[in-house]
């Protein structure tokens, strides 16, 4: 193989071990050694060493990849998002915080000693101790370096998202034209078996009841993994566990250009499964049924058609017996812990020698941690009131004064991660609700919204989340072509004919699902915040097309056709060059 077929596809799967396994990519001091170099390596290979088709020269691959990279407007969205990034980096305000330890002010902003307006180079040395104790947080916050540019308020936590949208933007940029049908399968198939074995570290860690990281790091929070905040993890295995579904069922379509057994991914996706569960989130466990509740619903539609009858009895007992267990479990847990419950409150209000006896009578379940805890909030949730506001689901008040920073800086923003200093600054003191939220929130509040939109539109404006929203368009648009063409070019097999829903790709179907569940999910909590669910978005918009095969007839399945044979003959292993056509050309 030649080593222009590894170099990019090498390159995208180590951005995505790096995003998921340190901390889920939100730790900023283990991204920031890596993603600048990493980026712009990966640029120059894309463009430098892409993937050759059949017949086809170094030189015409790279002009094909040149001019496939201009003509796409996600190239361009990405270069004006991320040059806005960079200049909101730079013109970050003087922020000075508390050094209680050094008893002494330092600053943290902006990026560079030469941005400093002058009038601040010498203010924050002589700013005076702030009085008073406790665990609130003492800034100072003076003017940024040009006042008429986009600007944030604070260079170092700005610099964050810049961890995140250039190597991922980046990425998919050169999964979509430097690679092709076969690399892009390749590196579907990489992430799924990576889900699989970050499932196995996730369950163990459960088994232990472990809190701790690397190299015996503890964790201030609890953590699934290498996902340093639940939600993430809740986000990313389902949607793997969905990918790896659709992959098991394109393996048994398409035996014939599958390198891995089926299986494999099979228990990749199962493994999936039971890490969205063990995650402790409600989403989490809510996202994996609802996969589970699609495949079960989706796979007899699509293959009862060519099953002989005792499979028919065989998948159908299979997917009802799973059914049960899934539901009887979750239902049998809900009530052991309503139970838990209630003996525990009879035994605190019992008085009498009698009430003691009687609450230690009640039934007493045996706990399993995290799960009975996200089980009792799906029973205790009002989930009419948790949909009356869709945009406000979760949030509550992070909804409220996310929107009301929006709408004082609504063209460009306030910076990233600036939601968390500036909150407390728009609660109404006149409202005591609002008064004693801010109290409990200790007076900064949280860093997020657990809304994705909201917190985006607050912090970067209309410029920086409608960029955002124009990248996200020009990945789910060209994709959503490709799966609603692919009946003109999937496996043409008995099933497929009763139906034009049934010839969809199966993998398009299932990337459909898990690109649909992540978006979801950014509505109630702050999936994009992690650079691991961010790039695994992208990937599954991109890599999509690589399973669109062409059209084969009965024919064509028992032998070769000519131009394969001939491949064949000169020993090229990627039979797919040609195949391109079937998904590649529906983004061009």
């Amino acid at each position: 193989m030649a080593i222009e077929r590894t170099v990019v596809c090498a390159l995208v799967a180590l951005l995505a071990v790096l995003f998921t396994w340190l901390g889920g990519g939100v730790v900023g001091p283990w991204l920031t050694p890596w993603t600048p170099w990493l980026t712009l390596l990966l640029a120059e290979a894309a463009l430098v060493l892409p993937e050759q088709r059949v017949g086809e020269s170094l030189f015409d691959a790279r002009r094909r990849v040149w001019r496939g990279v201009v003509r796409d407007p996600l190239a361009w969205l990405a270069v004006a998002l991320v040059g806005f990034l960079v200049i909101q980096w730079l013109n970050g305000c003087v922020f000075a915080v508390w050094d209680g330890a050094a008893r002494a002010w330092v600053r943290v902003s902006p990026a560079f000693d030469w941005l400093v307006p002058g009038e601040w180079a010498e203010k924050v040395a002589q700013l005076p101790a702030p009085r008073g104790q406790g665990e609130f947080v003492w800034y100072a916050l003076g003017s940024q370096p040009w006042g008429w540019l986009p600007w944030c308020l604070r260079s170092d936590e700005a610099w964050g998202v810049l961890n995140w949208f250039p190597p991922s933007l980046v990425a998919v940029l050169a999964v979509r034209h430097a690679l092709l049908a076969r690399s892009k399968r390749w590196l579907m198939g990489f992430v799924c078996v990576m889900g699989g074995v970050l499932s196995v570290a996730g369950i163990a860690q459960y088994a232990v009841g472990g809190t701790f990281l690397y190299w015996g790091m503890e964790t201030k929070a609890f953590f699934f993994a290498t996902f340093g905040y639940p939600n993430h993890a809740a986000c990313w295995f389902p949607a793997v566990m969905a990918l790896s579904v659709g992959m098991t069922l394109w393996a048994l379509e398409h035996r014939e250009h599958t390198r891995m057994p089926p299986w494999v991914y099979g228990l990749c996706a199962a493994l999936c499964a039971v890490s969205g569960v063990l995650s402790g989130s409600r989403a989490g466990m809510l996202f994996t049924l609802a996969v589970l509740a699609f495949t079960a619903l989706y796979v007899p539609v699509r293959y009862f058609g060519t099953m002989p009858g005792n499979v028919r009895w065989v998948v159908t007992g299979t997917l009802l017996a799973a059914a049960v267990v899934v539901l009887g479990t979750a239902g049998f847990r809900m009530h052991a812990v309503t139970a838990n419950a209630a003996r525990a409150q009879a035994l605190r209000v019992a008085t009498t020698q009698a009430e003691r006896e009687a609450a230690g009578a009640m039934p007493t379940y045996t706990a399993m941690p995290w799960v009975d805890e996200v089980l009792g909030e799906i029973a205790q949730t009002d989930w009419g009131a948790f949909f009356a506001h869709p945009m406000l689901m979760r949030s509550g008040y992070q909804g409220i004064l996310a929107q009301r920073q929006a709408a004082d800086h609504p063209v460009c923003g306030t910076g990233a991660w600036s939601f968390r200093w500036l909150n407390a600054s728009y609660i109404n003191q006149d409202d005591p609700e609002e008064r004693t939220w801010m109290g409990k929130r200790m007076g900064v509040g949280q860093a997020n919204v657990h809304n994705d939109t909201l917190q985006f539109l607050a912090e970067h404006g209309w410029v920086g989340f409608g960029l955002m929203l124009g990248c996200a368009l020009a990945l789910a648009l060209p994709f959503l072509r490709t799966l609603l063409a692919s009946p003109a070019y999937t496996v043409s097999d008995e099933q497929a004919d009763r139906c034009w829903l049934n010839r969809l790709n199966v993998f398009c179907v299932f990337a459909f699902v898990a690109t649909a569940l992540i978006a979801a999910h950014s509505f109630i909590d702050l999936v994009f915040r992690s650079a691991a669910c961010m790039l695994l978005y992208g990937l599954a918009f991109v890599c999509a097309s690589g399973f669109v095969v062409g059209h084969r007839t009965v024919a064509g399945r028992l032998e070769p056709a000519p131009a394969e044979a001939a491949r064949r003959a000169v020993g090229d292993e990627d039979e797919d060059d040609e195949d391109e056509a079937g998904g590649e050309a529906h983004h061009a």
